[in-house]
């Protein structure tokens, strides 16, 4: 059986946890509705959905770099450490960005950051709007608008405040939370022209694909600021905090995966803490 490697990503607050316990049909990842207990550092959840194998990698939720400049660069640099370790496992299968209904206008600079800093730009992306209830909007041409490209997303009720949920909408939003994931791996990356698709062929061949290569870090420096529009003096923070101090360091990003990640049984997040450090050690950007 094929594993499926799914990254989960998301501001602060916005439901990836809770998406993810609705995948699981049971309460595994720690929710921000107990700050002390919200996740702090990436884990991962072996979960099962029809038949497919997934490996779910839960990750810090940020806020806003000008909210919390420190811990902004922290929970980014901790969800680098998830994506390189999915790179060392053989790649990424999709991408799941979670987002409030009323962030989606400001999502860009982060989906950027994910989908063509971190990882290779054919990892498919789906999003998961998050609300109070299901709600039927068309987002397609807010999507498009603000040139974000995703194969499918899903509207899913995730309530605001404990012990607040509609049990019919749950049920709903997990199945089509459920059926996205199954889709999207199936299908594959997002489908590029046959004119790109013939350049992507020909690259490989006379060996100048530079799709999965890593980068340096003047490299990270400027996407960082001319496609994700940061501020150079949350830049420089983020750089340190991936360890990429010196001219000659580099950023690994994560290939597609294709569903033929490796299926080691690496340490977990149900692992003991001390075997998790080291796995989280190991995957630093030298």
């Amino acid at each position: 059986m094929s594993m499926f490697n799914v990254l989960v990503v998301g501001q602060t607050g916005c439901g990836k946890s809770s998406v993810v316990n609705m995948l699981a049909g049971e309460s595994r990842a720690p929710t921000s509705h107990d700050l002390s207990h919200c996740t702090k550092h990436w884990a991962e959840y072996a979960i099962p959905v029809d038949g497919h194998s997934f490996q779910v990698f839960d990750t810090i939720g940020f806020l806003e770099p000008g909210l919390d400049t420190k811990g902004y660069t922290e929970a980014i640099a901790d969800t680098y450490l998830a994506i390189d370790t999915l790179r060392q496992r053989g790649g990424i299968d999709l991408l799941l960005y979670c987002v409030r209904d009323e962030e989606i206008e400001k999502m860009k600079g982060h989906y950027r950051l994910f989908h063509e800093v971190f990882c290779d730009e054919e990892v498919p992306v789906a999003l998961v709007v998050t609300s109070r209830g299901i709600s039927h909007k068309v987002y397609k041409a807010i999507f498009r608008s603000h040139k974000i490209a995703c194969v499918d997303y899903v509207c899913a009720n995730i309530a605001s405040t404990p012990g607040r949920s509609n049990s019919a909408a749950d049920t709903e939003s997990q199945k089509a939370i459920k059926e996205l994931l199954v889709k999207c791996c199936d299908a594959g990356p997002n489908p590029r022209s046959t004119l790109q698709q013939l350049w992507r062929r020909v690259q490989k061949l006379v060996g100048t694909d530079q799709s999965h290569r890593s980068l340096k870090r003047n490299e990270v420096s400027a996407l960082l600021t001319r496609r994700c529009k940061m501020q150079q003096e949350v830049v420089e923070q983020l750089l340190t905090a991936l360890n990429l101090q010196s001219p000659s360091s580099r950023l690994h990003r994560a290939p597609y995966a294709g569903g033929k990640s490796a299926t080691r049984n690496l340490p977990s997040s149900e692992n003991d803490a001390s075997t998790r450090d080291e796995q989280v050690s190991d995957a630093r950007p030298r």
